[in-house]
């Protein structure tokens, strides 16, 4: 099961040899856990854990699954859900409807009044959604008081009012999506807890009609539902989609996480404000599938938060290794060896 030290230790922003100092080991010997060619021993794990703060558990991916709060003061604002969001384009391409925490409403809310190029706002559905500001005709906020999502809610395709919270669970329902079988990242127990909820077998549904819990002429119906719910999650845990403002929608599939985040972190990490012509590089599938957008064409992007957010992780992780890298050259180049063999600055 794949370890998250690089992800955390992108979180704290350190370089591998500054976890390895607070360890007490080599960075080599730090670089080898985190690329898993060899095993966290036993007595590092708590160290690791509190110079990266958080616990052992969720270093190794083993941590409690996370859960949307609902009606429940006791939960971080990030966790506790508000309601839904809807929003409307001037373009008259399809509205987006997304549910989201208490935290994503006040984000929301403040910059909509603010002056930015693009706003951002991640689901508690697993998308991030970057909102280009001119493109929006109105935005409807509605508290998990009321009962309706929006003025528009059967033109919302893409919405699912399933929370999921847990970043690990949606990177399981993209593995079940993308290749059906490999989850030697997971634990054994995650995978069938996630396949359990997402996927609803012919084998289930048939034991349902013998325990006559489900009519024999609803089977079909029921079993229509079963795949277009697990359609919806496989959508949201594995597609980039982004609208132009004619209501023209794209699609894709991509794997590479750290193409992902470099393609679209100036919508999201600086408030939106790109500069006129700039075009956004999207490396689907490195030299061999390029796509560039422009960004003033678009309605909205939404992006699989858990690809987004690993994408970041791995991007920043290995920037921090390279500026490192680069500091320790010059100061390497600013000391030389005197006549008598020493070395000096």
């Amino acid at each position: 099961m794949t370890n998250r030290l690089k992800e955390f230790r992108a979180r704290v922003g350190l370089t591998q040899a500054k976890v390895a100092a607070a360890v007490g080991v080599s960075q080599p010997n730090y670089q080898r856990w985190e690329t898993e060619a060899a095993p966290i021993p036993d007595d590092k794990l708590g160290k690791l854990a509190e110079a990266l703060g958080t616990d052992a558990a969720s270093l190794l991916g083993r941590h409690a699954p996370i859960e949307v709060g609902l009606y429940d003061d006791s939960v971080d604002d990030a966790l506790s859900y508000y309601g839904e969001v809807a929003v409307h384009f001037s373009g008259g391409g399809e509205p987006l409807l997304l549910s989201i925490s208490e935290a994503a409403f006040d984000r929301l809310h403040r910059d909509l009044q603010g002056n930015t190029a693009f706003v951002t706002v991640r689901s508690l559905t697993n998308e991030t959604v970057a909102i280009r500001s001119k493109a929006i005709a109105d935005v409807y906020f509605s508290s998990e008081a009321y009962d309706d999502y929006g003025p528009e809610r059967e033109r919302y395709g893409r919405f699912t009012s399933e929370q999921i919270a847990d970043p690990r669970d949606w990177r399981i329902i993209a593995a079940l999506a993308l290749n059906g079988g490999d989850f030697e990242d997971f634990a054994a127990e995650d995978v069938e807890r996630v396949r359990g909820w997402v996927t609803v077998s012919d084998a289930q549904l048939e034991a349902l009609v013998a325990d006559a819990r489900l009519e024999p002429s609803q089977l079909e119906t029921e079993r229509a539902k079963a795949q277009d719910r697990e359609d919806r999650l496989f959508a949201l845990a594995t597609e980039t989609v982004w609208q132009f403002s004619t209501g023209v929608q794209r699609r894709e599939v991509v794997v590479e996480e750290e193409a992902l985040y470099e393609a679209f972190y100036p919508l999201t990490d600086f408030d939106g404000d790109i500069l006129d012509g700039e075009l956004l590089r999207l490396a689907c599938e490195g030299r061999h599938r390029i796509i560039f957008i422009n960004p003033v064409a678009i309605d909205y992007v939404s992006i699989p938060t858990q690809s987004f957010e690993d994408g970041q992780s791995s991007v920043v992780a290995d920037g921090l290794d390279e500026m490192e890298a680069a500091d320790a050259q010059v100061a390497a180049s600013r000391t030389f060896p005197t006549r008598r063999g020493r070395t000096r600055r």
